[in-house]
């Protein structure tokens, strides 16, 4: 078997525990622009060792940056092969270009505030919650809550209890529970007398929710009702019953945005798989329900979707609990072989249980059927796909669900709505051609039980296939394990940017600089819109120059692992938080032992940088017996306390041209560190 195999390692920046720059990365530096990361480096200048990274530009210059500055450096982009231009190192266009892009993107965060601000200013409706109702309501579902589970109903509970409409989204794997979270806000929006449109993707995603919801609620009075391409006859009826307020849910696909359904009383509306809505679905739900609740269910969020959750412009609650026991899907990329395929199918048989084999073709799935039926006898073969009628789609549908048949070849129709416990083996034939999520969306139809479930993605050759193509089932066949949706989202955030949500010129700037620190210096803009702070320089800079002039580093012969040792590094430079920090330390003392003294050193020099940094100290700068520290204008310290230190030790100190400089004899640069910690935990002003 020709198999993919992993030979990067897959780290994203999301997950800042585990993050290190793998080598050949593209990364870059705030000074000097875009390069690739080439590995770690010791020198030792003076008796005074330390560590760099290497960054490598255009014409093979290379840039030395010690690790105490490695906040300075972001990963461009989790991708190694990128056609991307490097800059050099003389290069102006880099000052030039981020300049520019910092105007714009100060543009865009008062775009973005303003759509957030608009639904925030919006007054909606305050749902009432009759605790014996809903109390009674929730003891009808049959397991426990899982935390996640139960966090995500408190906040959304929370939400609708608010006095403006609600934009939540609730992300979680499929069978995770997002259903239940959903089922709850029904209720109470049904309580308060209030309609509800619950707006799916596909017809069968919508004849399931209807069943489910119906069961759910058969002890109450409320009236659900199906709107499909399939129900064209009650489709006026239901119409006017909606219009008049007789109908309390409307289960359906886009044919419930029509500006000809007319509601009495809405007051919330929940998406389910939103990532299978177009941009003029959701733009058209933005306008027409300003004023209601808008809950969103989703397992692998679009990049648009997740970049709002990021910046903070939308609510966001994960589940990443299972509510029952599950195993992961066994997932397998492979080159087409009908041999294998065959041997996979009577696997699958032989346990009594069923398969899906997707092909994605209307024109060519009655040929590919005949084929498979040739290839294996003993299997009941049906087709199902979105050009049948809506009877037959239903009988055949029916037929597979209690067994006549034991596999089912179909399009793409299968990828949301479908739950069928039997079936655990899917097939996909040119997989390659499917999006990151889709694919995810598609394994999710199989492992809905304690079964082992397999998913094999097949493609015709490796060698013809796209890198994009190769990336992404690289990356879905690492990424087996319960509740990896919203990592692949992540992924699929990388890979493809963040659509149209800043249309073409935004995304330029992104190539420009990347979109880690794009989304850096927006997210810094928009909290200093947000707190009415005077927007200067949004690039981050090392403002605090500290110059101590000791070995800090973490020992090759303490960490030998270059990508522990580059992981920790990034941990170390990125905590902004003395207890942070700490805990760090307290992490390296039980992973590797006693620290070395230019690991102490280290960590005693990140700590002056944070305290400084609070207080308001601009530089510090200090050798064997002296040094010099100078305060910004507005500070933190305590001046009167500050004075007393001076008058009392004059030997020692003096304070000319706002410089406070100091003479001392130290033992050593580790006790010379710890004397300046604690010197300026004295003076700050609490």
């Amino acid at each position: 078997m020709n198999s993919i195999t992993n030979n990067n390692v897959l780290h994203t920046y999301y997950n800042k525990k585990n993050d290190f720059f793998t080598k050949n990365q593209l990364v870059v530096h705030i000074k000097y622009g875009i390069g690739r990361y080439t590995g770690l480096c010791v020198f030792n200048i003076k008796n005074i060792i330390n560590e760099y990274i290497i960054i490598t530009y255009a014409k093979n210059e290379k840039l030395y940056v010690p690790i105490t500055s490695l906040s300075l450096v972001t990963p461009y982009q989790n991708t190694i092969h990128s056609n991307v231009q490097l800059n050099t190192l003389s290069d102006s266009r880099w000052k030039k270009n981020t300049k520019k892009i910092e105007k714009k993107i100060c543009d865009t965060a008062v775009y973005l505030l303003d759509l957030y601000s608009r639904r925030l200013l919006t007054v909606g409706f305050s749902f009432i919650i009759n605790p014996l109702r809903y109390k009674k309501f929730c003891k009808s579902f049959p397991f426990n809550l899982t935390a996640d589970q139960n966090q995500s109903i408190k906040q959304v509970l929370h939400d609708m209890n608010k006095n403006h409409p609600m934009d939540r989204l609730i992300c979680g794997d499929v069978g995770f529970g997002k259903t239940e979270v959903a089922m709850r806000a029904i209720f109470i929006a049904l309580d308060n007398i209030k309609q509800v449109a619950l707006l799916v993707p596909t017809t069968l995603l919508a004849q399931q929710h209807y069943y489910n919801i119906q069961q759910r609620f058969k002890k109450y009075p409320y009236i659900i009702k199906l709107i499909t391409r399939l129900t064209k006859k009650k489709r006026e009826r239901n119409k006017k019953k909606l219009k008049n307020g007789e109908i309390n849910l409307l289960i359906g696909t886009h044919k419930i945005l029509s500006t000809h359904i007319q509601w009495k009383n809405l007051g919330l509306l929940i998406v389910d798989e939103e990532h299978r809505f177009g941009v003029y679905h959701k733009e058209n739900i933005k306008k027409r329900y300003l004023f209601i609740d808008i809950l969103t269910l989703t397992a692998t969020p679009i990049p648009r979707t997740l970049h709002f959750s990021l910046l903070g412009l939308r609510d966001l609650s994960i589940i990443s609990q299972p509510i029952q026991k599950r195993v992961p899907v066994k997932t397998f990329v492979e080159k087409y072989d009908l041999k294998i395929i065959r041997n996979i199918i009577l696997k699958e048989l032989k346990r009594n249980g069923q398969v899906y084999y997707l092909f994605n073709s209307v024109k060519k799935i009655e040929e590919k059927t005949k084929i498979l039926s040739t290839l294996i006898p003993e299997a009941k073969f049906c087709i199902s796909h979105g050009k049948m009628s809506g009877n037959i789609l239903n009988i055949i549908m029916h037929n597979f669900l209690i067994k006549r048949f034991n596999v089912l070849v179909c399009t793409t129709i299968i990828d949301t709505g479908l739950d069928i416990s039997n079936v655990n083996t899917i097939i996909i034939e040119n997989s390659d051609k499917f999006g990151l999520s889709q694919l995810h969306q598609l394994r999710g139809r199989v492992g809905r039980a304690a079964e082992q479930a397999y998913a094999w993605f097949f493609i015709s050759d490796f060698k013809t296939i796209t890198t994009h193509a190769k990336k992404r089932l690289e990356i879905i066949r690492t990424m087996q394990t319960l509740g990896s949706g919203l990592k692949l989202s992540k992924y699929d955030y990388e890979m493809r940017g963040v659509g149209n949500i800043l249309g073409d010129i935004q995304s330029g700037h992104i190539n420009c600089i990347g979109l880690y620190l794009y989304t850096k210096i927006l997210s810094r803009a928009i909290q200093c819109i947000k707190n009415n702070k005077k927007i200067t320089e949004l690039l981050p800079k090392n403002s605090i120059k500290i110059k101590l002039h000791t070995s800090a580093l973490l020992p090759e012969k303490y960490i030998s692992n270059i990508n522990t040792r580059l992981s920790f590094y990034r941990k170390i430079t990125h905590t902004k938080n003395i207890v942070v920090l700490n805990k760090i330390k307290i992490d390296l003392f039980y992973l590797f032992g006693e620290l070395p003294i230019h690991a102490k050193n280290l960590f005693l020099l990140h700590s002056i940088k944070i305290i400084s940094q609070f207080l308001g100290i601009k530089r510090i700068e200090s050798r064997t017996n002296s040094g010099y520290i100078i305060f910004s204008k507005t500070n933190k310290i305590d001046v009167f306390h500050l004075s007393q230190i001076i008058v009392k030790r004059p030997e020692i100190w003096k304070f000319h041209n706002n410089i406070l400089y100091f003479n001392r004899t130290f033992f050593s640069d580790y006790k010379r560190l710890q004397w300046i910690w604690n010197f300026i935990n004295k003076i700050k002003m609490f």
